[in-house]
């Protein structure tokens, strides 16, 4: 980050002031940066001069309308000068992309981490992302940062991601961030869909995990939704105080125990091995379940219906702790469909109290993609919880975790030039 820093410390503060200005107004003219800042013609011009020597804005010729006259030109923040290199470890192989700013991919690349031959998996993994660099011919000038994430099944303790920090900041000098795969994936979410501000992400894997992002960056919280307690441990108790203002109804069976010590934990009733273990297939995977469901296989069905009711119970469970969208991804996510999306809303409104419910009807019009990240907009923050209940499907594969994570150093390099 220092490193960061030192580049926007060369600027003047006027130059600075116009730098910032060109990337919250980006194809921005000389006039309206003149206009908006207070600031002379002439005095704009240099800023420009030196900003364009420094190769941070771009300058596009005769954009804007003109009266009379030669057209304005208009001036963009140059994304070129910032490459940010994403990595994703899954199952000894490491995945390497280089990124600029708006998450346009460069490069990309996979290798075995046992071909450097390495002592540990450390130096290995910052052998292999030299090797990357080096190879895709990366203009080190310009690269800001890496940003490193482990697949949630084999996901680093906080003394492990600290010695894997360590041991590329040593070897590459460039800052490091370590995330688990959610917070990319999470990160991800908000470059691919600029809409969402504030939202709870679930992605439904073998292990289920959990982001959230407030104010349209990812918070680096611990987790949320996982071992969030769904269900009591034995049927004597009729409910359940869940964050001191939901309750939960029991059904009349034990519940399973988590390997964190609880019961009832959403990650047995919520992840894709929960739903593929209660339908008895062995070694199934969630597209051919949901096939049996969709030819109308009424045991498929009766399953599927039991895991959305549970599911439905942990989005309503943050919703009244939080008001803000719930974006489910991940395996199950990736196979639901709009009518799906729709039997969660409304299983999920069902269990909203009545004084909340008569608001509820507009949750169907919350849709997915774009018309998602349309209403997502809207939503502010934790306030009052409002009737729509929000639930959109993620428009991010679990490979775009990767993106995510050099689009985290992205943002941290931009952050600095925004910097007062």
């Amino acid at each position: 980050m220092n490193a960061q820093r030192l580049n926007s410390k060369r600027l003047s503060h006027t130059e600075h002031a116009v730098l910032r200005t060109i990337i919250t107004h980006e194809g921005i003219s000389r006039a309206h940066l003149a206009e908006k800042l207070n600031i002379s013609m002439p005095t704009i011009a240099s800023a420009l001069k030196r900003l364009h020597e420094l190769r941070y804005v771009t300058q596009s010729h005769g954009v804007f309308n003109s009266t009379g006259g030669r057209r304005p030109d208009a001036y963009a923040f140059a994304y070129s000068r910032c490459i940010c290199v994403g990595v994703l470890v899954r199952k000894g192989t490491a995945h390497f992309v280089s990124t600029n700013l708006r998450g346009d991919v460069g490069s990309r690349q996979s290798v075995s981490l046992d071909s450097f031959g390495a002592s540990d998996f450390y130096d290995g993994l910052a052998l292999a992302i030299e090797s990357f660099i080096e190879s895709s011919q990366i203009d080190t000038r310009h690269l800001r940062g890496i940003g490193v994430t482990v697949a949630s099944h084999a996901a680093l303790d906080e003394a492990s991601e600290a010695r894997l920090r360590r041991t590329i900041e040593s070897r590459l000098s460039y800052p490091v961030r370590i995330m688990r795969e959610p917070f990319a994936l999470a990160a991800a979410e908000t470059l691919f869909n600029p809409g969402i501000t504030d939202a709870a992400c679930l992605y439904l894997n073998a292990t289920m995990s959990s982001a959230f992002i407030r104010g349209g960056r990812y918070m680096r919280s611990a987790v949320f939704a996982e071992h969030t307690r769904l269900y009591p441990a034995v049927s004597a108790v009729s409910s359940v105080s869940v964050a001191s203002s939901v309750s939960v109804a029991s059904s009349a069976e034990p519940r399973q125990r988590c390997e964190c010590g609880q019961y009832g934990c959403a990650q047995l009733y919520c992840s894709s091995q929960a739903l593929l273990s209660a339908s008895g297939i062995r070694d199934a995977h969630v597209r051919e379940f949901i096939d049996h469901v969709r030819d109308g296989d009424y045991t498929h069905a009766k399953v599927l219906s039991n895991y959305m009711d549970s599911l439905a119970l942990l989005i309503h469970n943050i919703q009244m702790i939080v008001n803000v969208p719930v974006i489910l991804g991940g395996e199950v996510a990736r196979y639901l469909d709009s009518s799906d999306l729709s039997d969660i809303r409304a299983r999920v409104r069902a269990l909203a109290p009545k004084m909340l419910a008569s608001s509820a009807g507009a949750a169907d019009a919350v849709g997915m993609g774009v018309t998602g990240a349309a209403s997502v907009s809207s939503v502010s923050g934790v306030s009052s919880v409002s009737g729509t209940r929000m639930v959109i499907k993620s428009q991010c594969t679990p490979e775009q975790a990767i993106i995510g994570a050099a689009y985290v150093l992205a943002q941290d390099y931009l952050d600095s030039l925004l910097a007062v």
